[in-house]
């Protein structure tokens, strides 16, 4: 019996010496804890509104959330009576090995050709990116759907990235009869393309013919824009140089399927 009051007795020595030291450093965790989490929001925000990919924000985020983890740990270690100076200079070399690590690697991570707010082709889908994860990349398609890719997918799929650079170049097919006047065809379009605003001066616009086919020249207006007037900008030069045609008189041709073929022989049948 006095052995067990010893224990209880020694026990009880203990937990008033060290239970107000523990209680602090676990209030102390808890709060950093909390703090880590709201300060790494705002922060993720604050990078993707000045133009961060969310992928990137995310991983910058994480590494903070290492470094202010490892800080409190320092700090609560120091609190229950470990050695500071021995804890601090710990944490420095592993810190100092990571950013290291972190270094030599990064050439060799592989990065997704896409970021929030771009518009790419990947496996027959394409749409607008409305979100990077670490898992997934969310792609909003034309007609409406969400469509949710796997990253592993688009690291190995083919990605057509129509947002990667500010010029995109647009081409008008149209088909001219023989017995129009060229000349003419290609003044009209010129015309058309060097008053039209979105049309950029450089590279300077042309009108080629493409291919000559049997009843036609396949012809082409080539000309380039800034991204934004990629897909508007043809559909709306489509329609002026359709009514421009009906002005000026110039017809032009419908494209035509030539087929080829052999009608099979017939037998001839006895009377």
């Amino acid at each position: 019996m006095d052995t067990m009051t010893t224990y209880v007795t020694q026990i009880s020595d203990v937990g008033n010496k060290f239970g107000p030291i523990v209680v602090k450093a676990l209030i102390l965790l808890v709060i950093v804890l909390f703090l880590t989490i709201f300060l790494g929001r705002v922060l993720a925000n604050l990078l993707v509104k000045f133009g961060v990919p969310e992928r990137r924000a995310a991983m910058s985020v994480t590494g903070l959330h290492i470094i202010v983890l490892f800080m409190a740990a320092l700090v609560v270690l120091n609190v229950l009576g470990f050695p500071g100076m021995l804890l601090f200079r710990t944490i420095v070399v592993i810190l100092m090995v990571l950013v290291a690590a972190y270094i030599i690697a990064k050439p060799y991570i592989p990065r997704l050709p896409l970021k929030k707010g771009d518009t790419v082709g990947i496996g027959g889908k394409v749409g607008n990116v409305e979100a990077v994860s670490i898992m997934y990349t969310q792609l909003k398609t034309f007609d409406g759907k969400v469509v949710f890719i796997p990253n592993h997918k688009v690291m190995n799929d083919q990605v057509v990235n129509f947002s990667a650079k500010p010029k995109r170049r647009v081409d008008i097919d149209f088909f001219i009869p023989y017995d129009q006047d060229l000349a003419k065809v290609k003044k009209v379009v010129m015309d058309i393309l060097e008053g039209d605003e979105r049309v950029l001066d450089k590279p300077a616009p042309k009108v080629v013919i493409a291919r000559f086919s049997p009843n036609y020249r396949e012809m082409q207006a080539r000309f380039w824009v800034a991204r934004k007037h990629a897909i508007t900008g043809k559909w709306s030069l489509n329609e002026v140089i359709d009514n421009r045609f009906a002005e000026e008189g110039i017809a032009m041709a419908a494209p035509r399927l030539a087929l080829v073929g052999s009608a099979p022989a017939r037998e001839d049948t006895p009377a």
